[in-house]
C-alpha cells in the first residue's frame, strides 16, 4: 500500500500501422492527434513545464507512468501538494497552476456554482471507492437507536455518504435533494442514528468514538485500512458524479498539451498502477 490517497481512468488507444514497402517489421506506432498536436507545442529541445494540482502524494505515484512518457516528449510535469480541497481549484483559477486532478464532477460542479468558477473538466481520472467502516459491528443491520456514524462534513462527500447509507437502506432521502443531499434532506430512518460531521480527513480518526463512519478511500487507504475491512462497500454509479477528473481553466481546454496528458495518463501503466498499488480502492473511470 501508499501513502496518502484522495478521485481517474480508460485506457488510450494509440492507431499503429505497418510499412507496406517491403519491410515485414511494423514501424512505430503513429502519432495520436493529441501527441502531434503537443509536438507542435513541446519538444525535447523546446521543453514546456506544466504544473498540476493534487492533494495527496500518492497521487503522484498514479502519475509517474504518464510523467515518465511526457518527459520524453518535452512536457515536464510539476506537481504541487494542496494541504485542502478547497485551494486547487481557486490555484488554477489564479494561474498558480495549469491543471488540477484531485475532485470529482460533483465537487467540481458544486464549486463552479458556489464560485462561479470558469473551470472545465478535460478527462476522468479513476473512482475511490467510499465505504463504510467499523470497529465494533460487522454489518450496517446492527445499529441501534442513538448510535453515531461519522459522515465527511463537506457538501459533496457528504451528500456522498448518505447516499450510500440509503443504498444500504438505513434512511431515506428526498429525490430532489439531487447528488449533494444534507442530512435535513433524510424523510425517514430505519433506524435513528444521529450524524457526526467532520473534515473529510478526519473521519477515520473518529472509528473508536462512533459505531460507525463513511470513509473515503483515500483516508482509508491512509489509515491502514482495507477495501476487505467495510462493512458495507459502495459498488454501483448511476452517473459520473463521483468520477475523479483532470480540470483545466475553460479557455485552456482545448490546449493540445493537456489534451496529450489526458491521454497519457489514460492508460493501461496507470490502470496496472491502480491494481499493483491501490488494490479494492481505484477504478479507471475513463473506461465505465
Amino acid at each position: 500500500m501508499k501513502k496518502q490517497l484522495l478521485i481517474l481512468a480508460a485506457a488510450a488507444v494509440f492507431a499503429s500501422a505497418l510499412t507496406g514497402c517491403g519491410s515485414s517489421a511494423p514501424s512505430a506506432p503513429a502519432a495520436s492527434a493529441a501527441q502531434s498536436s503537443a509536438a507542435q507545442s513541446a519538444s525535447a529541445e523546446t521543453p514546456v513545464t506544466v504544473k498540476i494540482g493534487l492533494t495527496g502524494t500518492f497521487n503522484e505515484d498514479i502519475w509517474a507512468p504518464a510523467a515518465e512518457e511526457l518527459a520524453a516528449e518535452g512536457i515536464n510535469l510539476e506537481f504541487v501538494q494542496f494541504s485542502n480541497f478547497s485551494l486547487p481549484n481557486q490555484a488554477l483559477v489564479n494561474g498558480e497552476i495549469d491543471l488540477n486532478a484531485f475532485q470529482h464532477h460533483a465537487f467540481l460542479n458544486n464549486e463552479v456554482t458556489s464560485n462561479g468558477y470558469a473551470i472545465t473538466p478535460i478527462g476522468d481520472t479513476y473512482i475511490v471507492a467510499m465505504n463504510v467502516y467499523s470497529n465494533s459491528l460487522s454489518s450496517l443491520d446492527e445499529l441501534k437507536d442513538g448510535d453515531q456514524i461519522a459522515v465527511p462534513n463537506d457538501a459533496t462527500n457528504e451528500g456522498r455518504a448518505l447516499k450510500l447509507l440509503e443504498s444500504a437502506g438505513l434512511l431515506t432521502i428526498d429525490p430532489a435533494a439531487g447528488a449533494s443531499p444534507e442530512i435535513s434532506d433524510i424523510t425517514d430512518y430505519r433506524v435513528q442514528v444521529k450524524f457526526v460531521e467532520m473534515d473529510a480527513n478526519l473521519v477515520a480518526s473518529a472509528l473508536p468514538d462512533v459505531a460507525a463512519a463513511v470513509i473515503n478511500g483515500n483516508y482509508a487507504l491512509d489509515s491502514g485500512l482495507k477495501a476487505d475491512d467495510a462493512i458495507f462497500k459502495e459498488t454501483e454509479y448511476a452517473d459520473d458524479s463521483y468520477f475523479g477528473l483532470i480540470a483545466a481553466r475553460t479557455e485552456d481546454a482545448e490546449n493540445p498539451v493537456y489534451q496529450r496528458i489526458v491521454e497519457a495518463y489514460q492508460s493501461q501503466k496507470t490502470i496496472d498502477v491502480f491494481n499493483d498499488e491501490f488494490a479494492g480502492f481505484f477504478v479507471p473511470a475513463w473506461t465505465l
